[in-house]
């Protein structure tokens, strides 16, 4: 029994090698021609998509005083005990610091300057006045905002890994954020812009981890940096990385053509500086639906032949020069493969057509 398992393994191993050999040789064997740019080519694909993204913005306010009146909101250092009688109030601590207050006054708020050491808030001022030290309580921001985004990609596939680059550019809309605490008594938090964009430049890794029918499902990584428009402050922000986990569900229409719906989410942060010398951290992690088509540059022309519908990839002999060379009879977004091809005749509607007339006259 081992001995003939081992004659039949070795069988088939001499018949793969062969297989191989013979697929690596035959287009030298009958002299067929490929060209050799398009060979190449053919191992890259260029991806494009566009969808929805809904972006979560968040902080926590530390270090600093938040002030509320009737009209503003301010932050400003808790350490202005140690500035003297002299202090500014800050505003758009989350995109582009602006001055809101500037007071040499001993006591700005025409409250106990100690209470200023640990206060929550002061019954005594108007209703809608509000005063408090960070650092006694969780206090900061949040809210949601929505973007759109195109995104371009190219990518090197070999067997089931991928390595890539891609551009992204965003148009983001941004809403209100709400207090983390305090809701009865402090205002939504408004941004002094309703719409940023956002452009990404990032390279990319992935896997294809699973295959159903015509379907293939790749995990990717992303990772780059991000450019914000002209409403953030460049000059006082600092951004690092950010990385995206996301996983892309190919449906392959041929073996150069893909329809993609892709779900993924994005990690990002940033910090912004407060002329004080205070620091604002803000999160705004994304979540994205996005879909497209990936497209890879044929290996083999069409071919020349307008009356050619063959679906296998098959050999054309040019009647002038006699050069043979490997064609397609279809265009590359005709659901199919060329390998193999598939019951995906032209004369499909003609024949329905025809089908039609058949029950009218019956």
């Amino acid at each position: 029994m081992l001995s003939t398992i081992k004659r039949y393994g070795l069988i088939c191993l001499i018949w793969l090698i062969a297989s191989e050999a013979t697929s690596q040789d035959i287009y030298q064997k009958y002299d067929i021609y490929r060209n050799p740019i398009r060979v190449v080519l053919n191992k890259f694909s260029i991806t494009a998509t566009t969808g929805i993204g809904i972006t979560n913005y968040s902080h926590r306010l530390e270090g600093v005083y938040f002030y509320q009146d009737a009209e503003n909101q301010f932050i400003f250092s808790n350490e202005i005990e140690n500035l003297g009688s002299s202090f500014s109030g800050y505003t758009d601590w989350l995109n582009d610091p602006q001055l809101g207050f500037e007071t040499s006054l001993e006591n700005p708020f025409d409250v106990p300057f100690d209470y200023l050491s640990n206060p929550v808030y002061n019954p005594s001022l108007s209703d809608q006045t509000f005063l408090v030290n960070t650092d006694t309580t969780d206090f900061g921001f949040k809210g949601g905002s929505r973007g759109i985004p195109i995104t371009l990609m190219v990518h090197y596939e070999y067997e089931k890994f991928r390595i890539g680059a891609g551009y992204s550019y965003e148009f983001h809309f941004l809403r209100r954020l709400e207090p983390t605490t305090y809701s009865d008594q402090v205002r939504d938090y408004q941004p002094n812009f309703v719409k940023t964009r956002y452009s990404r430049l990032f390279g990319m890794v992935g896997y294809k981890f699973y295959q159903f029918w015509s379907y293939d499902f790749v995990g990717e990584l992303q990772f780059g940096r991000i450019t914000a428009g002209k409403q953030f402050n460049s000059g006082a922000i600092s951004r690092g990385i950010y990385t995206s986990l996301g996983v892309s569900i190919e449906n392959n229409w041929s073996e150069y053509f893909r329809v993609i719906i892709k779900p993924s989410v994005e990690f990002k942060s940033y910090s912004i500086s407060i002329p004080d010398g205070s620091t604002v951290n803000h999160k705004y992690p994304t979540f994205f639906i996005q879909a497209g088509v990936s497209i890879n540059i044929p290996d083999i022309p069409r071919s020349p032949m307008n009356s050619d519908h063959v679906q296998l990839k098959h050999v054309y002999t040019d009647p002038v020069t006699g050069k043979r060379m490997e064609v397609r009879g279809q265009p590359i977004w005709k659901r199919q493969n060329p390998k193999v091809g598939e019951n995906n005749r032209r004369m499909w509607p003609k024949r329905k057509k025809a089908i039609k007339k058949l029950k009218t006259k019956n």
